[in-house]
């Protein structure tokens, strides 16, 4: 099997990207998987910089069995060593997609659906058959993209959406054990696949830069 890692980033590397970055790098040496930093607008490239993640998607990546997109500021635990490609499933569906799969399925009725999956935009795993599918789902008229083209408005995880409603993909067997896209603030972080460090130092609060969240797992030495 032939497996790469993708991140994406559009604009100037901060710190914290620049950490998950060499963090991902030496992961992916641990599976036996390539890695690609992919920059810019390489998607669509009048749509926002988080719907470039479905880029992923794309034919050209279609020599690799499975690609993995993560978020930049994702994170390998030192005491993690399972290969997230044997496990099974696409994407995360905790509490925050529940909650946005039901606004999606009722702002967009015409294009979403509540029988059709919804992940989270901060991992997606996708082989050669499912990136196909996605792909061929879409038409030559992409114009329903803009709903989605304003930040914080579910932007690459609704495209992914609608695709995988238009390519009739169902939700069951394509959800990842939500261990691989672990909450920072959550407890038990040494024990996550991996870890999406975020601007939270709890659940209920208060926030802080993420660099000051990584710095603690680090002083904790979960990183």
């Amino acid at each position: 099997m032939k497996n790469i890692i993708l991140q994406h980033f559009d604009g100037e590397l901060r710190p914290l990207d620049k950490l998950s970055i060499e963090n991902i790098k030496q992961y992916a040496k641990f599976v036996n998987a390539d890695y690609q930093l992919v920059i810019g607008k390489p998607f669509k490239q009048w749509l926002t910089a988080p719907c470039q993640k479905v880029i992923a998607i794309d034919e050209r990546f279609d020599e690799w069995d499975n690609v993995l997109m993560l978020d930049i500021d994702m994170f390998v635990p030192k005491k993690m060593t399972e290969n997230i490609f044997e496990q099974q499933g696409v994407g995360l569906y905790a509490d925050v997609q529940k909650s946005l799969h039901r606004k999606i399925a009722e702002t967009y009725p015409l294009i979403a659906s509540k029988s059709a999956p919804y992940w989270g935009g901060a991992i997606y795993k996708l082989d050669r058959t499912i990136r196909q599918k996605l792909r061929a789902a879409n038409d030559t008229n992409d114009t329903w993209m803009n709903n989605f083209n304003q930040l914080y408005h579910f932007e690459d995880e609704g495209i992914m959406h609608v695709l995988a409603n238009r390519a009739g993909i169902k939700p069951e067997g394509t959800y990842l054990d939500r261990k691989w896209c672990q909450c920072s603030f959550l407890p038990n972080p040494e024990k996550a696949g991996f870890i999406h460090v975020r601007t939270k130092v709890t659940p209920a609060g208060p926030k802080r830069e993420k660099i000051e969240n990584y710095n603690q797992l680090v002083k904790q030495g979960v990183l």
